[in-house]
């Protein structure tokens, strides 16, 4: 149901419901007038320094490394949740809250093309590795894809089209399909099943190449091997990192641990953040904490790894930024 009067709702709603939910749709209210300039998204514009930014509000932008000021791209009189971005075409798909889908024209922010859902709307949403096709889920868990070569024809999906959220879509039309239960990879030109792979994914956070997951689950971040089938080790973020009213230089660190929002694999770390503010830095391998970025002041929500594998880009809830080279 969406809460139509939002004033009230203290901002900590969103983050319970990003992490407490342990469906494959998640549910989120109107959060427009809880903190209009949150970011709700961040995508790399290119190989790294340059990413457009998303608010509550209805705001995109482009955020360049080394510039403090955003670059105005687009304004919609509607919530933006996710975005994606086609490179050749220098399109921007939202995800908002009343439009469906909207296509925009990173040049001069207007709006191209609307593509509806069904029910409700959705808050995440996803160009295929070879941009052919754009995909979503609405929270309802019907799942869309669009034809971007056909002016984003919707395709006629099949009925027996395994339950769950397509994360990816890679080059040879093979969708990576999500669910809490299991990980399904299913051929869409031959409409079959390839594999499926019984994991237990609280909250779906990433996977990589060689076929690892990462799972949220409050405050715990599980890495999964689905080669070897198993739990390789669980990570928490050990304290609570703030900093001083008066001097923000200062940090003081209270010994528990928080809920984290999201985690990313990139190269041989993982990443995850938290609503302590901070972001963590781990071995891949072995789990062992490597180091501790905090230079955020609020909710770290959104994660996003350059396409080379060498920036990380971070945002959160009071519009704060940052840019972290990996080498």
């Amino acid at each position: 149901m969406k809460m139509k009067n939002s004033k009230i709702l203290p901002a900590f709603l969103l983050l319970f419901a990003l992490l407490g939910c342990k469906s494959s749709t998640i549910f989120i209210p109107k959060m427009t007038n809880i903190n209009p300039v949150s970011y709700t998204d961040v995508i790399y514009a290119g190989v790294k320094d340059t990413v457009f930014v998303s608010t509550f509000n209805g705001r995109i932008s482009k955020r360049i490394k080394g510039n403090p000021k955003e670059i105005a791209v687009a304004k919609i009189t509607d919530e933006i949740y996710s975005l994606a971005y086609h490179p050749k075409q220098k399109e921007i798909a939202a995800a908002t809250l009343e439009s469906g889908i909207l296509l925009v024209d990173e040049n001069n922010g207007k709006i191209i093309k609307s593509l509806s859902l069904k029910t409700t709307w959705s808050i995440a949403v996803f160009y295929s590795d070879d941009f052919h096709y754009l995909f979503t889920q609405d929270q309802k868990g019907n799942q869309y894809v669009w034809d971007v070569n056909q002016n984003y024809k919707e395709l006629s999906l099949p009925v027996n089209l395994p339950k769950g959220t397509i994360v990816k879509i890679n080059g040879q039309n093979i969708a990576t399909i999500v669910s809490p239960a299991k990980v399904t990879y299913w051929n869409l030109n031959e409409n079959t099943l390839l594999k499926e792979i019984v994991v237990d994914l609280k909250k779906f956070a990433d996977m990589d190449k060689e076929g690892n997951y990462l799972s949220l689950n409050y405050n715990e971040c599980t890495k999964y091997n689905s080669n070897t089938h198993t739990s390789e080790f669980k990570v928490k973020h050990p304290n609570w990192i703030t900093h001083d009213i008066e001097d923000q230089s200062k940090v003081y660190e209270d010994n528990y641990s928080m809920n984290l929002t999201t985690a990313r694999f990139a190269g041989n770390k993982i990443f995850t953040a938290s609503i302590d503010r901070s972001i963590r830095v781990w071995d891949k391998k072995t789990g062992v904490l490597l180091k501790t970025l905090s230079d955020h002041k609020a909710t770290v929500n959104k994660l996003k790894v350059s396409k080379d594998e060498k920036q990380l880009v971070s945002v959160d809830l009071k519009g704060g930024i940052q840019f972290w080279d990996l080498e």
